[in-house]
């Protein structure tokens, strides 16, 4: 029953009763619990849809924890607490809907529980005020519920009422009158339901008297490693002076206090007992123990979410002496305060951030050694979209795939829906793969439903749906038959019909007429050759070939009559009796045809051999011929050849003249695109020594480039590389001397191994041509140091391009960069290496900082090479070189091997350099770490933010371990132009 406040017409205020739409079916009950223990309070409601529980604590919400927390309505203990578990608990359980609410009947704990204490003096005062015929009062401060028993023992024997007063109300032991007799060692111990403990500290009463043996050194308890040695220190006082007996357990020892290497049989209880002239002996009592700990597990894990208070017990291993225990964070000991903490033996987080993912390690200590425990802590993180799944079209008969890709820590577990029933592994019609991905092995047409993709971890879940639409191949439903019988003159019905994406048209042929593609023909051979006679059919059914001679068939592989599978006949060592007719059949289940033709036997003539005298002119004649005619045809297959070829020159000539603008070359002449003169389109350019002047037929491209260095002049220096300086100067091209700003590298060391690296760079950029590559625009070369000059872009280089792209988007702007717009500089720069790759050139150093863009974003493949100090952070000194290590496969560093698959390695980090705007590869690895890394082949860049799968996976082609299994330049630009892209580049 609910109640709730109504008001009538006259607004006075009234109590309506309504019936709740809900009652509990199990509450909890007042039960008794042990201190420690595990224990649970039951909830439990009619019409569980909808409904939330909580729990109140003396009417105070009550949080959840590692020791009390809250299952489906339940309230589980894992331990219950005296203090903290005191008090009246209430189940409160809500409609979500209505917010109504419905509250059970309090219930409580009677928690049992013993704890040990000490035994106090309670009168006199103090030890020292305690003497012969004094009365002495000892308490035992054990304390439990319910009210333990006390028993009270001195030296290890339980003591009766005699001569002492036993109160177990009070919990104390009083000696009316003490006496010398009443020394000895006194404890207690105490028993109830929650089981049983003796004194934790205990008491020696000590009357004074000169003939009793007073102590003055007592035996102390000790705890020693296997084979340490142990010795005990027991000394007394009287006159006169009293013997002194050890025993351990309760065999005498012979006095001996010092165990030289203690084993598991020396452990246990020593006494030492010292015996006056009259009274009873004065017994000191103390333990050796072996110390030892226990081992922990090895590894336990915990997945929390954010936000969230969390705390952590370490359960110590057994041992003694007790342990200590702490917890430590990468070699660091975990504080008392702040947001992680460690509370006695928890490690607590109050709450949970994403950085405290990682490994925590308890550890405990005592004298038998270290022990420890790791932790691996992981924050949950709710699952988020890489790649939805989307609305698809799959052709039937093939492959299909569907792509669910999401990301989050832990790993999301994906599972996919197929018209809401869940698609098991077992079913060998479907794949998943790790990554999300369904692959339906062959699609068929009931194939096309509604599928559903969930991932899921601790943290949350997202789901989405995706509709497959089933693309039907053409295909005969039914298929026709291969053979139909049909009664002659009578009307026959043949079935044929199709199905396909898109309605068929239906056309019937009559097909399967036998016919004789190949008829024999009348043949004459001479006596003992071999004669073949050829016959083929086609129709369908596929014919069957017979031949007959005369009025006999011819039986195959008999005599020397042979048939082959495509219907001829071979007659071997024929005779004069094989003349005749021979007869081809052919003939399948409709129809049969045949023809004839005639074998002709004949001897074979004698032949006469010619004269030595006959054969003499006969043979001059032919030689002369021969000889006459042969080179009548090499003239004109020469004179053919100049023809053409002339033709062929002229013609490209004109066509490059009419497709291809010439450029201006800085020394006035006429450059085309591969970047030769006008006067060297003739010539092939080798790379040779820039220095070269052998054949006259050949010249270095360089030598048709010479460029006055007094027309040069600076504006800026770049910076430096390994040839020397880099820097931008204005130079005057054309008759009206319009000024171009272009790029100068200088020679200016005298290693011969740079030197001749300069000499290949050149002659590369001369030779290549290409919209997507820097030209060579001439050189200085008469004197040092030699210059090299080169296009130029107004935007500079892509590196900083890219970083000045990012910035703008950070200050709040329109994104300057999209996908599109990406991978349009990617591929202009895989046209670029495409060309370089196909003259078989090596670039070695291909990144962004080597790429210039334009203001209309047109990139150029260049080599600024500026490694000594604007890029100095990205190369790396190995074996007395500077190598672009972040860029660089394995086999580049380790076994200086270049070839056009490292620059495609290249070209992989290049593209992730587009996609993340221009950060630095591996940023967070030191130099060694990355080439430990590249040693190991455990090196991989995770996907920018934002870049697509489709490009991701490229770049992993780029990145293949083996050289053999990465993507050409062809390939790369084939899938980057089949990506959508800014259609002005």
């Amino acid at each position: 029953m609910g109640a709730s406040l109504c008001r009538g017409k006259n607004m006075q205020r009234m109590l309506c009763v309504l019936s709740a739409s809900f009652h509990f079916t199990k509450e909890p009950k007042s039960q008794d619990a042990l201190h420690g223990r595990s224990a649970m309070l039951r909830c439990e409601v009619s019409d569980p849809e909808g409904v939330a529980y909580r729990w109140l604590l003396n009417g105070q919400s009550v949080s959840s924890s590692e020791r009390r927390f809250q299952e489906a309505g339940n309230l589980k203990f894992s331990a219950i607490d005296r203090t903290l578990d005191a008090g009246n608990f209430q189940c409160v359980a809500t409609k979500n809907i209505t917010g109504e609410e419905e509250r059970t009947s309090e219930a409580s704990f009677n928690i049992k529980w013993l704890e040990s204490g000490e035994v106090t003096l309670q009168s006199p005062a103090s030890e020292a005020e305690i003497k012969s015929s004094l009365s002495v009062t000892l308490r035992c401060d054990i304390d439990g519920h319910p009210r333990p028993t006390i028993r009270w023992y001195r030296d290890g024997v339980l003591l009766a009422e005699k001569n002492r007063k036993i109160n177990n109300k009070e919990r104390t032991l009083m000696f009316p009158s003490t006496s010398p007799d009443d020394n000895g060692f006194y404890y207690c111990c105490a028993k109830n339901a929650a089981g049983q403990v003796c004194s934790s500290r205990n008491f020696t009463v000590t009357i004074i008297d000169e003939s009793y043996p007073q102590p003055v050194v007592k035996p102390e308890d000790l705890v020693v490693l296997k084979n340490e040695e142990a010795h005990f220190h027991c000394q007394f006082t009287a006159e006169p002076q009293p013997t002194v007996e050890w025993y351990h357990e309760n065999e005498l020892i012979s006095n001996k206090t010092r165990c030289v290497k203690v084993t598991q049989r020396n452990t246990g209880r020593y006494r030492c007992v010292a015996q006056g002239p009259h009274g009873p002996p004065v017994t000191l009592e103390a333990f050796l123990r072996l110390a030892e700990i226990d081992d922990m597990l090895m590894h336990q894990s915990r997945v929390f979410t954010a936000d969230s208070l969390e705390r952590v017990s370490c359960r110590p291993p057994r041992g003694h002496p007790e342990p200590e225990v702490w917890w430590e964070q990468e070699g660091q000991r975990v504080p008392a305060e702040g947001r992680v903490y460690q509370d006695g033996l928890d490690l607590v987080f109050s709450p949970t951030r994403g950085e405290d993912s990682g490994t925590y390690v308890c550890f405990a200590q005592n004298k038998a050694g270290q022990r420890k425990q790791e932790l691996m802590v992981t924050v949950a993180t709710a699952p988020e979209w890489i790649e939805m799944p989307k609305d698809s079209q799959l052709e039937e008969g093939h492959a299909g795939y569907l792509h669910c890709h999401t990301r989050a820590t832990p790993d999301p577990e994906v599972t996919w829906y197929r018209a809401s029933q869940s698609i098991s592994g077992e079913d060998v019609r479907f794949k998943q793969f790790p990554n999300g991905t369904l692959r339906i092995n062959n699609v068929e047409v009931y194939d096309g439903q509604k599928y559903h993709c969930e991932s899921k971890n601790e943290a949350g879940s997202i789901n989405a749906h995706a509709k497959v639409i089933i693309l039907e191949r053409l295909k005969f439903t039914p298929t026709p038959q291969s053979l139909q019988c049909l009664e002659l003159d009578k009307e026959g019905n043949l079935q044929c019909s199709a199905k396909g994406r898109l309605p068929p048209t239906i056309r019937w042929s009559k097909a399967g007429i036998l016919v004789l593609s190949l008829k024999p023909e009348n043949t004459t051979v001479y006596q003992g050759h071999t004669a073949i006679l050829h016959c083929q059919a086609t129709g369908d059914p596929s014919p069957i070939i017979q031949w007959k001679k005369k009025d006999k068939f011819l039986e195959a592989g008999k005599s020397r009559f042979q048939m082959m599978p495509n219907g001829s006949l071979i007659v071997h060592d024929v005779i004069m009796e094989d003349t005749g007719s021979y007869t081809c059949i052919a003939g399948n289940s409709c129809n049969i045809a045949h023809t004839s033709a005639e074998l002709y036997v004949v001897e074979k003539p004698v032949q006469h051999s010619m004269s030595d005298d006959e054969k003499a002119p006969y043979k001059m004649i032919q030689t002369i011929g021969l000889s006459v005619g042969a080179a009548v045809a090499y003239i004109i297959v020469v004179l053919g050849l100049m023809f053409y070829c002339k033709q062929r020159r002229k013609a490209k000539r004109l066509q490059k003249s009419r497709d291809e603008p010439e450029m201006e070359c800085l020394n006035g002449g006429a450059v085309q695109q591969n970047g030769q003169t006008t006067a060297e389109i003739q010539e092939e350019v080798a790379l040779t020594n820039i220095t070269a002047t052998g054949n006259n037929k050949r010249h270095s491209t360089n030598d048709k480039l010479c460029f006055p260095r007094a027309n040069l002049h600076p504006i800026t220096t770049l910076g430096k590389g390994e040839f020397g300086e880099v820097f931008l100067a204005k130079v005057k091209t054309g008759e009206d001397e319009k000024e171009t700003v272009v790029l100068v590298k200088g020679l200016q060391t005298r290693d011969e191994q740079l030197q001749m690296d300069f000499r290949r760079e050149s002659e590369m950029f001369a030779k290549l041509g290409h919209l997507n590559i820097t030209r060579l625009l001439g050189m200085c070369r008469e004197t040092e140091p030699y210059y090299m000059i080169l296009e130029y872009a107004d935007m500079g280089d892509l590196k900083q391009y890219l970083k000045i792209s990012k910035s703008k988007d950070e200050k709040g702007k329109n994104r300057p960069l999209g996908t599109k717009q990406k991978v349009s500089l990617c591929l202009q720069v895989a046209w670029g290496m495409e060309h370089l790759s196909n003259q078989r050139f090596v670039h070695k150093d291909l990144a962004a900082r080597n790429c210039l863009i334009s203001a209309k974003r047109q990139v150029k493949v260049s080599s600024l090479g500026l490694s000594k100090d604007v890029y100095s952070s990205e190369y790396y000194n190995y074996r007395q070189a500077w190598i672009p290590l972040r860029w660089l496969p394995s086999e580049s560093v380790f076994e200086d091997d270049f070839s056009t698959k490292t620059d495609v390695w290249s070209f992989g980090v290049l593209m992730w350099e587009v996609f993340s705007f221009g950060e630095l590869p591996h940023a967070e690895l030191p130099d060694d770490k990355v080439l430990e890394g590249l040693q190991e082949a455990k090196l991989k860049l995770s996907p920018p933010q934002g870049c697509p799968s489709r490009v991701y996976k490229l770049m992993l082609r780029c990145w293949a371990a083996s050289p053999k299994d990465r993507a050409s330049f062809s390939d790369i630009v084939t899938a980057l132009s089949e990506l959508p892209s800014e259609s002005k580049v």
